[in-house]
C-alpha cells in the first residue's frame, strides 16, 4: 500500500489511503451435503438476505453446487466494513447447517488487497 504521508487530504481522499482506506473481506464456504439437494439460488438468496444485507453489506461473488465464493464490502459509498460485520457474516454461516467448512478472511484493503495495518 502507497504511504499517505506523501499526500495532501485530496490525493489520500482519490487514492482511499491513510483515513480513506476502505476495507472489506473474504468468505468461502462448502454446500453441506443435504443442501446440494436444494436450489443454489435459493440458498444463495437467504444468505443475501439474512447475512449481508441485514448488515449493510454488499457482496461480488457466485454459490454453485458445491461451494461459496465471495469479496463482502460495505454498501455505502465510501467507509470499511467493521469488525463486527464481519463476525456476523461469519457466525451465520457457522451457525446456518446448509454450509459448512467456513473460511472468513481478515479486512484487507479493498482497493490495494492488503491485509489491515
Amino acid at each position: 500500500m502507497k504511504s499517505s504521508r506523501r499526500y495532501n487530504h485530496r490525493q489520500r481522499k482519490k487514492l482511499h489511503i491513510g483515513e480513506y482506506q476502505e476495507l472489506a473481506f473474504e468468505v468461502m464456504a462448502d454446500v453441506s451435503e443435504s443442501a446440494r439437494q436444494g436450489d443454489p439460488e435459493a440458498l444463495l438468496d437467504r444468505f443475501l438476505q439474512e447475512a449481508i444485507e441485514a448488515n449493510g453489506l454488499l457482496m461480488a461473488g457466485a454459490i454453485d453446487d458445491y461451494q461459496l465464493s465471495a469479496y463482502v464490502l460495505l454498501n455505502a459509498a465510501r467507509g470499511s466494513v467493521s469488525a463486527e460485520q464481519r463476525e456476523a457474516v461469519e457466525k451465520w454461516l457457522q451457525a446456518s447447517a446448509d454450509f459448512e467448512n467456513v473460511r472468513v478472511g481478515p479486512l484487507r484493503d479493498a482497493w490495494y488487497g492488503v491485509d489491515r495495518e
